[in-house]
Parts: C-alpha cells; structure tokens; sequence
C-alpha cells in the first residue's frame, strides 16, 4: 500500500491574516525547520548509508541517474536525498497547523475549508513539493518562498512572489525539469504530466489569491485519507 500526498493550496481572507501568520510562525518555531534545513544541506550532496545495500548501477539502468554525481552537480536532488529529507518535507508542526486550521474554535480561517479552498495537488508517495525540488534542484527550490512547500504569504507581498516563482520556474527549461523529477521517479509514480500540473496549478493558485486580494496559504499533507475535513453545515 502507499499513500497519495497532497499540496493544500488556500487562500486567506484579509482578515484572517493575522490569526494564520500566528499559526504559521509557531509551526516554524515547534519544527525547527530553519535549522534543520541548514543541516540537511550541509550534508546532502554525501551519500546515504540508508541506501547502500541497493546496487545503484542496476537502478540507474532502469531509472537513469536515479542516483547523481551530486559533487559534480550541485542543484541535484536524488532519490536518496529524497529519502533523508521526507521529514524535512512533512514536518509534524504544519500537518498539526493544518488539522486544526478550520476545526479551532474560533477558526483561524473564517471560511469553510471549501470556500478557502484554491486546489488540492495530490500525488502517489512522492509529495507535489519533493517532485518540484526534484525537477528544480535544491538551490532552485530553496529560493521559493516559506520552507520546501510550506509557505504563508500576505496578501502585500503575493505581486512579488509571483513574480520570483515565474523566474525561478523559467530558469530550468520542461526538459532539463523532467530529466531532473526522474531522478526520484523510483520512489513513487512519477511522471511528466503530474510535474508540469505542479508547476502550473501552483501559480494558478496564486494568481487567484492575487486577483482576489487575499493571502496565500499552502501545506503539505503526508496522507489525503486523513485529512479532517470539516463536516457542511445544516440548513
């Protein structure tokens, strides 16, 4: 069995910006993301030891470059990467941010989860965020906004995030991307339709938050069959 990940994408009222930001910096704060990204990339272009036993010659033959030369190029992101960073990914503070963003009482956002609702990513074993580090590179990635897929934007600031995505997003051409999502396509059904719908739903979702002058919340969530969805109201 596997379990299908899923990018939340929401949008958030003006006046719940204050409530979610809240939320969000004490995920930060509870996760210690800051720093534990700091010290995955200190050590990710080594090799894990997780992963020694597989004869990574026989993979590569069927997955090429499953496994890179990471010293020779620095924006690589591999599957074993992939396999040391999971956490760094779906940290537990933000997936207890997201059980209770519509179930506090009072909520932190107003709106039912559907109404808030911009897109819901969802993909098998491999998260929509590892995906797009995978096809971007590390470094790319790493200068998106918020932390590998979490992110919290004010409603000010969504104009330039767009504009800095689209750039980012434009310095790796769809091949060089697809080339790069392959190299962690062993870890999960992986394909070239599902990268480019990441990238494009994602600054789909933006630009809605945008023309509506909201804020722009996204989460990862580890498993779409225990998402708590709020039950509709009765009329």
């Amino acid at each position: 069995m596997s379990a299908d990940t899923v990018w939340c994408l929401f949008r958030v009222h003006s006046s719940d910006t204050v409530n979610v930001k809240t939320l969000f910096n004490k995920a930060i704060e509870q996760s210690q993301i800051v720093e534990k990204i700091s010290e995955f990339n200190k050590n990710r272009t080594k090799e894990s030891d997780d992963l020694q036993f597989l004869n990574r010659d026989i993979i590569n033959h069927f997955i090429p470059e499953a496994f890179v030369d990471k010293q020779q190029d620095i924006q690589a992101f591999d599957w074993d990467n992939l396999h040391d960073a999971y956490h760094l990914f779906f940290p537990k503070a933000f997936v207890d941010m997201f059980d209770n963003l519509f179930k506090s009482n009072p909520p932190a956002i107003s709106e039912s989860m559907l109404e808030a609702h911009l897109d819901f990513i969802i993909t098998n074993r491999v998260g929509a965020t590892e995906i797009l580090w995978g096809g971007l590179g590390w470094e790319r990635g790493n200068r998106l906004p918020g932390y590998l897929g979490n992110m919290f934007i004010l409603p000010e600031d969504i104009p330039h995030s767009l504009t800095k995505i689209e750039k980012i997003f434009n310095e790796v051409e769809d091949k060089q991307f697809f080339e790069r999502v392959r190299t962690i396509g062993a870890r999960g059904n992986v394909n070239e339709d599902v990268a480019k719908n990441i990238r494009s739903l994602f600054l789909s979702a933006l630009s809605k938050a945008l023309k509506r002058g909201d804020g722009f919340l996204a989460l990862s969530y580890p498993h779409m069959g225990s998402i708590p969805f709020t039950e509709p109201e009765s009329v």
